[in-house]
């Protein structure tokens, strides 16, 4: 992985790389991390000291061997120690409340034990919206398969460590466990998403909350000064480098059998993307306010919408002509026109121009798998440029169907384009037949119908699906166009971008032809 400087483009750190334990040992001076360890006391800022011979073993018995390689797998705790930097190195911790909670950090080892496993999600949900080449795919599969050495030594001391563990497990997984305590997850759920989902400030104050209702579950004496002694001195409060690798085994005792097998889906899509990416980051924000989100594509493609906009009118209306008895002389009728004058005999010689009634209708399939996470936003975007384009025409149909391992109608024929759920998505399985199956649910009205299938085309039943496809289509008289924003075209998908996708639709529609 290249560009680990986008991560922290305000601080100056550097990555030093030991590859036995003994050099890592004594250039690092302590235990702390044993994996890799994040220092700021040397002149040159933060160094990230990384012990590649632990690391190599750590990989070996992780749930991730298999999935990611040796060099990957590095990669993801670089990238959990940069994004501590990122998020927590940069922040102002000033005034009371700050200081409270720095000195609260150094003491209190069940705060401290929260703070981090809601701070670690924080960073995870943050970076995968900032840089999801970062976030999305090495950090979450971080995150899933290992655990907080501190937090797992406290659970052994709480009367009840059901909540911890389920506060663990919803941050990780997002499960929530039916047979769980339904009075901490009504007060727990609510705040951690808020925390984890807005500012650094908020996530403290959760933090703060969070410690208070679990400390009436008292811990017992069995907690000596001598580990608290040592865990207090466990490096810097928001290091994730203090960390248990799960193996496979142990991963499936934590998370439940009814659960495991989608998170072993999850976690090879998002492995099958990694070392793909480019790494020189790019901004991705996925607004809750969808119609927001609809207003500000519209904005920063007006040009294009613009240009497609006309495309589609000159490609989609047409003109009549009527014979009258004044307007516009009919050229081809002058002879007739010349007579008529003479003999002063009415005669339908003039013409006057009828608009045809539109009648288009618009189908686009969006691919939202997991191998799609790299342009989920331009896809997303895709759409409602070409939405957008057509908003203003009567007697244009658009329809919209999300597909992965399930298939979703995302905007039917009658609902109105800026009260559409379209906003960036990505996860899950790649199959495309059950979105073939609910378009051949819909009804079609369009004298002209055409078919935008926008995908990567990695798709798991592509051959079956697409044979299906293609006889509606052939069936329906239906025009189909298979694009890809990939960089290069395969299965027979065309490539464009989305700067260009306005040229790419309007050159395929003109070929096309107008009539219909």
């Amino acid at each position: 992985m290249e560009n680990f400087a986008v991560l922290c483009p305000e601080l100056a750190f550097k990555i030093e790389y030991y590859a036995d334990a003994a050099a890592y040992q004594g250039s690092v001076g302590t235990e702390c991390g044993q994996l890799c360890c994040c220092t700021g006391s040397r002149e040159d800022g933060y160094v990230l000291a990384v012990n590649c011979e632990w690391l190599l073993e750590a990989w070996q018995h992780s749930a991730l061997h298999g999935l990611l390689s040796s060099e990957s797998f590095t990669d993801a705790f670089v990238v959990s120690e940069l994004s501590v930097l990122r998020y927590e190195k940069t922040a102002l911790f000033t005034g009371t409340e700050g200081y409270r909670h720095l000195e609260r950090l150094k003491k209190d080892i069940l705060y401290r034990c929260i703070y981090r496993s809601l701070f670690r999600t924080f960073c995870e949900y943050k970076l995968a919206r900032e840089l999801p080449e970062f976030g999305k795919l090495l950090l979450t599969l971080l995150n899933m398969t290992t655990q907080d050495v501190e937090l797992e030594q406290l659970v052994k001391y709480l009367p009840q460590r059901g909540q911890l563990e389920a506060l663990q497990v919803f941050l990780k997984y997002g499960i929530i466990e039916p047979q769980g305590d339904s009075s901490f997850y009504d007060f727990m759920v609510p705040l951690a998403l808020t925390a984890v989902r807005t500012e650094l400030q908020n996530l403290i104050v959760v933090t703060d909350l969070l410690t208070e209702w679990l400390q009436g579950l008292r811990m017992t004496s069995e907690i000596t000064p001598v580990w608290e002694q040592k865990a207090a001195a466990a490096g810097t409060a928001g290091s994730m480098s203090m960390l248990k690798v799960f193996s496979e085994e142990e991963l499936c005792e934590i998370v439940r059998k009814e659960h495991i097998r989608e998170l072993k889906v999850k976690m090879k899509n998002a492995a099958s993307q990694t070392g793909k990416l480019a790494g020189v980051g790019r901004m991705v924000s996925r607004s809750g306010d969808t119609s927001q989100f609809f207003l500000d594509t519209v904005r920063k493609y007006r040009r294009e919408i613009g240009e497609l906009e006309y495309i589609f009118k000159q490609s989609f209306t047409s003109m009549k002509i009527i014979g009258a008895y004044d307007g516009d002389v009919n050229l081809k009728k002058q002879q007739e026109a010349y007579l008529a004058s003479k003999t002063a005999e009415e005669s339908r010689v003039y013409q006057y121009y009828l608009r045809r009634k539109v009648s288009v209708d618009i189908m686009i399939i969006r691919d939202v798998s997991g191998s799609t996470y790299r342009f989920e936003r331009e896809y997303a975007e895709a759409l409602i440029e070409i939405l957008a384009a057509v908003n203003n025409f009567d007697g244009i149909r658009t329809l919209v169907i999300d597909f992965e391992g399930g298939a979703k109608v995302r905007k039917s024929f009658i609902d109105k384009a800026e009260q559409t759920s379209i906003v960036p998505l990505s996860g899950g399985g790649s199959n495309l037949l059950p979105a073939v199956r609910l378009l051949q649910e819909q009804v079609l009205k369009g004298k002209r119908r055409l078919l935008f299938l926008l995908s990567d085309g990695e798709i798991n039943d592509r051959e079956q699906a697409e044979r299906e496809l293609n006889d509606y289509c052939r069936r329906n008289h239906i025009e189909m166009v298979k694009i890809t924003f990939d960089e290069e075209d395969k299965y027979g998908y065309e490539h464009t971008t989305i700067i260009n996708l306005h040229r790419f639709l309007a050159r395929r529609i003109i070929e096309k032809g107008a009539a219909y």
